[in-house]
């Protein structure tokens, strides 16, 4: 079982490592194309948000979620050539979704900081891979050092479903 979670963990960091670059095209030049209601940016904050039914199209990922924002590093900061280092953090807000192949995460709240590599889903955090389920209250993904942590609290402890493939067969 516990080689299992190992598996499914790691293929839901691979469905989530592309968030970095959603307001980016990467160096192989995929294109991200982002669609919503209402597009705005503010200077002064560095921030660009994109609101109402907000959904991200990469060939690696989809991401679904009613608003979007892009938080940029200051200019002096932003120097660098490629547009993902631009990127300060990403938070996509109100019933998220995100999906690659048959892998599929849910919650209210996620958050990617790109110079860590750790994106946090909170709000009722789910993720699936076919049968086989991982929620908690809270679930933190590194995708620097290929970790995870589910956490638990007051009102929602950490639940895990697989079935084996004997009982998926039946």
């Amino acid at each position: 079982m516990g080689k299992k979670l190992t598996v499914f963990l790691f293929y839901l960091f691979i469905c989530l490592s592309s968030t970095s670059v959603l307001a980016a095209q990467d160096s192989q030049s995929h294109t991200t194309d982002i669609t919503s209601d209402k597009m705005t940016y503010t200077g002064q904050e560095n921030l660009v948000i994109f609101a109402g039914n907000v959904h991200v199209v990469r060939p690696d990922f989809e991401l679904w979620s009613h608003e979007l924002h892009v938080f940029l590093k200051p200019a002096h900061e932003n120097d660098s050539p490629g547009q993902q280092e631009n990127i300060e953090k990403i938070m996509a807000r109100g019933d998220v979704r995100i999906r690659s192949d048959n892998r599929e995460g849910h919650s209210d709240l996620l958050t990617y900081l790109p110079d860590t590599g750790i994106a946090r889903l909170e709000g009722n955090p789910r993720l699936v891979e076919g049968q086989n389920s991982v929620e908690g209250e809270t679930i933190i993904l590194n995708m620097s050092d290929n970790t995870s942590e589910v956490l638990g609290g007051p009102e929602r402890r950490v639940r895990v479903i697989f079935h084996s493939e004997s009982e998926t067969r039946e």
